[in-house]
């Protein structure tokens, strides 16, 4: 079946002079090329959205186990997944040459946690200059399944010669208040690398009801 763009150009001629000007499906569509069976590639792309709720649940989508979409099948699922993948390295690039900024990187962090359905705790470390050096996913688990040892986490700065360093981990499906561990694990923490003159500036926890600060010792958006 011939696929339907309407009446003007399709947008695998206009993203070469008028990329900007593309619609969030168009550009679903060129990536995809083509539908399916019965299925234009308009209609399919549309689905796609209306399924994530638009670009931001795509990002956080995973679409290997939840996205169930009449011809949506696995090799235009694999293009969706390794563009969706690429844009969060890029994303992460991004954050990384703009220097270390707190709401661009809970920003970014919220939508790495996003799609997680356990528990992760992730280290990011920052130079003395002020770089954001990395953000690595460094456990998968509750503390009670896998903990954080320190020393893990203190090698890992250390090897980075960052100055600071932010530790963050979610609770999926659970308010973001803080656990009488996840206290221990930013005080013991932040006492360890102070003997190593390197500030922990922060534990964020990242929930449904948004993010804690262990520092602020409150919301982030109720300070």
């Amino acid at each position: 079946m011939a696929e339907r763009w309407g009446s003007g150009q399709d947008p695998r001629t206009r993203i070469f002079h008028d990329a900007q000007s593309l619609e969030d499906w168009e550009l679903i569509a060129v990536l995809l090329g083509k539908g399916s069976k019965g299925l234009p590639v308009e209609d399919l792309s549309r689905d796609i959205l209306k399924a994530s709720q638009g670009l931001g649940g795509l990002l956080s989508a995973d679409i290997s186990r939840n996205f169930h979409i009449h011809g949506l099948g696995k090799t235009k699922s694999s293009i969706l997944m390794a563009s969706i993948e690429l844009a969060k390295r890029m994303k992460y690039k991004s954050i990384q040459m703009a220097g270390y900024d707190p709401q661009t990187l809970s920003t970014y962090l919220q939508s790495l946690f996003s799609p997680l359905k356990r528990e992760c705790f992730v280290l990011a470390t920052i130079s003395p200059a002020g770089n954001l050096l990395r953000v690595e996913i460094v456990s998968k688990g509750s503390l009670e399944e896998v903990g954080v040892l320190p020393r893990d986490l203190v090698r890992i700065i250390l090897n980075d010669e960052a100055s600071q360093a932010i530790l963050a981990h979610n609770h999926p499906g659970m308010i973001c208040f803080p656990s009488q561990e996840d206290w221990e694990v930013y005080l013991n923490l932040k006492e360890l690398l102070a003997n190593l003159d390197v500030e922990l500036l922060d534990h964020w926890i990242f929930g449904i009801d948004g993010i804690f600060s262990c520092k602020q010792s409150t919301r982030l958006d109720e300070n």
